[in-house]
């Protein structure tokens, strides 16, 4: 596997970005013996996103509390309180709160590198990973995904927050662990299916249909005609439908759906707003019709999500 320096990877990730953003460069230089920094109590708000940045490291970050969405590359990726954040080195990204809110987060910037560089097997273990399989990795886990890494992100930042004797080393070996179980997925998915490798492989098709989940990411809650996202992404109504399919699975109105809901079981949780005022405010135009949507998608009625998930 071919290795570029930390400049052509950059290029690289400038090169493929999703959207027409303007693109920021935020390095960090880490400390050999303890190649991690600590950004405390972050607010991200609901600022409409107008650029992408990229680190030279990787970052983890733990959301305290709020939801949102996560732009990584062509990805749109809904978050919520619990959850973490994983942005490899040279991935585009950016956060953005729900409209109206505001989400608080930890974040720590790690080197793998250096933090390996002490154990030549873990580094070797780390090295097989590979830029390459880290577009298909989903970078939100929720503690239903992989509780593991949710526990020990949530640990290692208690111990860069609280700053006891020996916490350098405590903290190390929380991230030792986490990125092994990290490298581990990325492994286990490179060498899954074909269709992973197929779906990771046309980038192309994403970039078709990159501005309509853009514009579906901020326009979510309203009406969302299908010939306006056709129009957005220069494609045929018929085009636009199959290569949407193709890329995200599903049918357009089925994904604009799936946000919708997703947004909906945030504010369940983490909102006193009443059912039929969460229903309106996430696009739905009778409560009849959002319960059933969310019925189907959630496996239970919002009613039911809200008591068990609050």
């Amino acid at each position: 596997m071919k290795t570029m320096t930390s400049a052509e990877k950059g290029l690289k990730a400038v090169q493929n970005r999703p959207f027409d953003y303007k693109v920021v460069s935020q390095p960090y230089m880490l400390p050999s013996d303890f190649p991690v920094d600590w950004l405390s109590n972050y607010v991200q708000g609901d600022n409409e996103i107008t650029y992408l940045h990229f680190h030279n490291c990787l970052e983890i970050g733990y959301c305290l509390e709020g939801s949102g969405v996560f732009f990584v590359e062509d990805k749109i990726l809904p978050y919520t309180q619990g959850d973490v954040s994983i942005i490899f080195p040279n991935q585009l990204h950016l956060a953005q709160s729900l409209k109206g809110k505001e989400s608080r987060w930890h974040f720590c910037f790690i080197d793998p590198d250096a933090l390996f560089s002490s154990d030549p097997m873990s580094s070797r273990f780390w090295d097989r990973v590979g830029t390459d399989t880290y577009p298909r990795f989903n970078n939100i886990v929720t503690p239903d995904d992989h509780a593991e890494v949710v526990w020990l992100t949530d640990h290692a930042m208690k111990e860069l927050e609280k700053h006891r004797p020996g916490y350098e080393s405590a903290v190390k070996g929380y991230i030792w662990t986490l990125l092994t179980l990290i490298g581990r997925q990325l492994l286990l998915q490179e060498s899954g299916t074909a269709e992973a490798a197929a779906g990771g492989a046309d980038r192309r098709a994403m970039q078709q249909i990159s501005k309509a989940l853009e514009y579906i990411s901020q326009h979510y809650m309203e009406p969302v005609p299908i010939h306006r996202l056709a129009e957005l992404c220069c494609l045929s109504v018929t085009h636009f439908r199959r290569i949407f399919h193709k890329c995200m699975g599903m049918a357009p109105l089925d994904y604009i759906n799936n946000v919708r809901i997703q947004v909906a079981a945030a504010l369940l949780c983490h909102s006193g707003s009443s059912i039929l005022a969460i229903s309106e405010e996430v696009g739905y135009a009778t409560l009849s019709s959002f319960n059933r949507h969310f019925k189907r998608l959630m496996g239970e009625a919002p009613s039911q999500w809200r008591s068990k998930n609050r």
